[in-house]
């Protein structure tokens, strides 16, 4: 082929794909308009990164939390209502000690015995230790190691031996302080009578008495005589209507015998117990 007839080829060529393009809508100035109009599209994202991002209050969510960890420190209070139990629990413990004793206190009694006589066996020394004597004769003092074959003291060396001797009357006693408190006061001991009189007539007479610091008699725990003969040593006991507590008083035994056919009359392992019992 010629080349004017290439290059007339060429044009309709060219025209013919123009025609082509434009049917089909492609190139031109609709081409860039088509274009254009998805340029926004890109922009519109942003959107839906706000949908990405706005999981960020979701994250407020989570730090919420925090507000549910104060929950767990509020337990410390709970602590504290753990602490307080035993500063609660601790007085009663120790209150009830203290609800018991003052009725053991508040009484003020200790229960108990206590023997009041100085030398009670009479065995102490020196001999007649604790008595006042007031003898019939004083070349025999009333307590003794003296004693008849027939009688030998109750506890040796010593016993207390009034009479024996005619016409003369003699005592021995001793002051005691009975104790605050006391609430029964017992004599016991030992005792023997021995005579030469006979019948049931009183001839010679003895006596065991508690006696007021100004010589009164306040109780008589013995009454003794020719009649009330006991040629052993023979126990005995008595308790003081009255205990007496905190007087001073004075024990005393005492004997009178008459002109003729004396009386004898022993005491031995003596006592004065002072006993305190409690409500």
């Amino acid at each position: 082929m010629p080349r004017m007839s290439q290059r007339v080829a060429s044009v309709v060529l060219v025209l013919a794909s123009l025609t082509s393009a434009c049917a089909s809508g492609q190139g031109g100035v609709g081409d860039d308009d088509v274009v254009d109009a998805r340029v926004p599209q890109p922009d519109a994202a942003p959107p839906d990164a706000a949908l990405i991002d706005a999981p960020v209050p979701d994250a407020a969510l989570i730090d919420a939390a925090t507000p549910d960890a104060a929950p767990i420190d509020a337990a410390t209070p709970d602590a504290a209502m753990t602490d307080a139990p035993p500063a609660t629990d601790a007085p009663p413990t120790d209150a009830p000690p203290a609800t018991d004793a003052p009725p053991i206190d508040g009484a003020g009694c200790t229960p108990g015995t206590t023997q009041l006589l100085v030398n009670a066996n009479l065995d102490g020394t020196p001999i007649g230790t604790g008595w006042a004597q007031t003898p019939i004769d004083a070349m025999y003092p009333l307590i003794t190691a003296d004693a008849l074959a027939a009688l030998p003291p109750h506890s040796a060396p010593n016993h207390l031996w009034l009479g024996g001797i005619v016409s003369g009357s003699d005592s021995a006693e001793q002051t005691v302080t009975i104790p605050p408190g006391t609430t029964q006061l017992v004599l016991h001991g030992m005792y023997a009578v021995l005579t030469g009189e006979s019948g049931t007539t009183v001839y010679d007479s003895a006596a065991t008495e508690l006696v007021s610091s100004a010589g009164v008699v306040l109780e008589t725990a013995q009454a003794l005589s020719n009649t009330t003969v006991a040629t052993t040593y023979t126990p005995f006991t008595f308790t003081f209507a009255s205990p007496h507590a905190g007087q001073t008083v004075r024990l005393r035994v005492r004997s009178t015998n008459d002109i003729s056919l004396e009386t004898s009359f022993f005491w031995d392992t003596l006592a004065l117990d002072a006993v305190v019992t409690c409500p």
